[in-house]
């Protein structure tokens, strides 16, 4: 016995090991199952931002960095050129943004810095390795930022309104299928104003099926003869712009338009044949602002007219009155006398010494075409202003501070002169992310689901349709099926094994197989585009009816014997002892078809073609077609909540009928 009991207590720890292995095996399963579930809810709420980070949980729950990376892109509608043309910056994706930083005071330390990082912007994706160098980030809350920021919301609200344009108008090449905060309220706005869609599309002349389905005029602010047309829509634009807040606006700059002109089209990106040029030492195109007045340096001088005479937008022009002699004049050139004039521009002028110089651009028409040929040659050059933003800032912080070494000193900056001022805009979004972060943590973990249940709502019919073909489905299964394998197991048929065989030999078949006979078939029977067209060729399943007859076999015949005696009749001992001893089974059934009805995609948009009568599924496909993936994935998640539910709510049954079988 002793040599016994050591035996025991060996084998006992061995067992003890081995039950401990099987369920860390069984631990690494389930997180190998659960992990990727994760990652797809994960990206749910993700944005192109941080998409392909592939994590979990993302970044921007927990990091306020990667929060201000998504709030940039929603603002700008993910468009770098726009962010860098702001920022002044040189970022190649939305993974390189980050908060304005605190720079070294060493000039060349901070030289150092910008050259390395504009490395790794260059290589970024192509280095493994390769990482920015990443510094403290601006406080927004000290005074200074405050108080900095404090005059730019005060000298941006009076701005006028050609200088503002909206924000957070969603992607650009999708922009009624991705999440947009401005089209939210846009449509509000226009639904409470018009009450009804179709008084909408009176107005506007326009065919939307729904106020979800309206969109934003567009606006093209860089381009040089752009400017709101003279329609209803556009008029109302304006007093939605007007009344939108102040988030909502972005302030045009049009020193990136004067940077991109020197870059691209004059020195073919060198700076230093700019400088060598203009005489100047300048580090980066970004450093360069577009001066209201003409230059005095030649060189300088000539490439500041061709971009005003070429490139500038009008809307940012300001055009002093001398210039009328020599509008008169042109015009008297260019048209042979007053009729042709009044005709061609519309006008009822009196005489051409009468012809007013336009106060603002026009619209359309031959005047808008003869005021482009006025500004490119014939106007006087002293006559030509540029107007932006940023000179109308700069020249807003002259009279308010006065010098320069006021301004430093209010704003904690060290501006060399005040031409050198550029709009806070980076400062802006990120006092704005910080003071800001619950809400927008709330709205970007909930953005993309409220576009999908949007759009499933805006097509009304799919839900009812969904469900619908569901409950027709589960019910029809359970009806047939059952009474099918209780026929071929109460009855001894002589043929019954043949029955089963070949109701098991569609099994062996896919269901595309049969698709094509399937709409042939229900095509001739004139049931496309219905319920039973969904319903009736899945009513009988090879499937099913073997696992109900082995089911039913199981079940003990003295039962159906003590019925027979007792005078019970088929439909009334199916009923009473079949169906309630076969709950388990049934319940398996049950969630099997509920499955395939509610995924079924391609059948039902093969035999159902018809918009009205498409399924959540088709919709939903519909939807990815045109969405970026982060909505997919958002759909994806939507659409596994039923069967989610179904499954813990039923689990307990599916599990009866999952184990029963196996102990009859």
């Amino acid at each position: 016995m002793s040599g016994i009991i050591p035996a025991v207590g060996r084998r006992s720890w061995k067992v003890r090991l081995g039950i401990a292995l099987m369920y860390v095996i069984l631990t690494l399963g389930a997180v190998t199952m659960v992990y990727p579930f994760l990652l797809m809810i994960g990206a749910s709420v993700s944005s192109e931002a941080d998409y392909s980070d592939y994590r979990p949980v993302p970044r921007y729950l927990y990091d306020v960095t990667a929060l201000f990376a998504k709030e940039v892109e929603i603002r700008y509608s993910g468009d770098m050129v726009r962010i860098n043309e702001r920022y002044g910056t040189d970022w190649a994706n939305l993974q390189a943004v980050v908060p304005p930083q605190v720079w070294p005071e060493n000039s060349a330390a901070k030289a150092v810095v910008q050259m390395w990082n504009g490395s790794v912007n260059y290589f970024q994706g192509q280095t493994r390795g390769l990482n920015p160098l990443r510094l403290p980030p601006v406080n927004p809350h000290s005074p200074e930022a405050r108080r900095q920021l404090a005059d730019w919301r005060r000298f941006s609200a009076a701005l006028p309104g050609r200088f503002v344009v909206a924000g957070y108008a969603g992607r650009p090449a999708a922009p009624a299928s991705a999440p947009s905060r401005l089209l939210d309220l846009y449509r509000a706005w226009l639904e409470k104003r018009y009450g009804t869609i179709n008084r909408l599309n009176a107005a506007y002349g326009e065919e939307n099926t729904s106020f979800a389905s309206v969109l934003t005029p567009m606006e093209r602010e860089t381009k040089r003869e752009w400017n709101l047309d003279d329609t209803r829509k556009m008029r109302e634009w304006k007093v939605f712009k007007a009344q939108a807040p102040q988030r909502f606006k972005l302030v045009v700059r049009v020193d990136p338009i004067f940077q991109e002109f020197l870059s691209q089209d004059q020195y073919e990106d060198d700076i230093h044949a700019l400088n060598k040029a203009w005489g100047t030492q300048y580090g980066y195109f970004s450093e360069i602002h577009l001066p209201e007045a003409m230059p005095a340096t030649p060189a300088e001088r000539a490439d500041w007219e061709k971009f005003v005479r070429t490139q500038l937008p009008f809307r940012f022009m300001r055009v002093d009155a001398s210039a009328a002699p020599a509008w008169r004049a042109f015009l008297k050139t260019r048209y042979t006398g007053l009729q042709q004039l009044q005709i061609a521009h519309q006008r009822p002028y009196s005489s051409f010494d009468t012809v007013p110089l336009p106060g603002e651009l026009p619209s359309e028409g031959q005047i808008l075409t003869d005021w482009m040929d006025f500004i490119a040659g014939p106007a006087p050059i002293g006559s030509l202003h540029p107007d932006g933003s940023e000179n109308r800032y700069r020249a807003w912080l002259q009279k308010k501070f006065s010098s320069v070494k006021a301004l430093n000193r209010a704003y904690g900056l060290n501006y060399n002169s005040i031409a050198e001022a550029v709009p806070p805009f980076q400062l802006e979004d990120w006092s704005y992310t910080l003071n800001n972060s619950a809400a927008l943590r709330k709205y970007f973990a909930l953005a993309n689901f409220q576009m999908v249940w949007d759009y499933i709502g805006r097509h009304g019919r799919a839900v009812f349709n969904t469900f619908f073909y569901v409950f027709l489905a589960i019910t029809t299964h359970l009806i047939v099926n059952p009474l099918c394998a209780y026929s071929l197991s109460r009855y001894n048929l002589r043929y019954g094994h043949r029955v089963l065989l070949f109701l098991l030999a569609t099994m062996a078949f896919p269901a595309e197989v049969a698709m094509i006979p399937s709409f042939l078939l229900l095509k001739n029977l004139n049931l496309l585009n219905t319920f039973a067209a969904l319903i009736l060729p899945g009513v009988a399943s090879g499937y099913s009816i073997f696992l109900l007859k082995g089911f039913f076999d199981s079940l003990p015949r003295e039962l159906y014997e003590a019925g027979i005696i007792d005078g019970a009749s088929e439909g009334r001992m199916f009923w009473q002892i079949t169906v309630p001893l076969s709950k388990p089974v049934l319940a398996v059934i049950a969630l099997s078809s509920f499955t395939v009805a509610y995924g079924n995609f391609m059948f039902a948009f093969l035999v159902c073609q018809d918009p009205k009568m498409w399924t959540i599924m088709v919709w939903l496909y519909e939807l990815q077609l045109l969405s970026p993936q982060y909505v997919v994935m958002a759909a994806l998640a939507i659409a596994a909540i039923p069967t989610l539910l179904i499954f813990v709510f039923c689990q307990n049954i599916i599990m009866r009928g999952i184990i029963l079988p196996s102990f009859k």
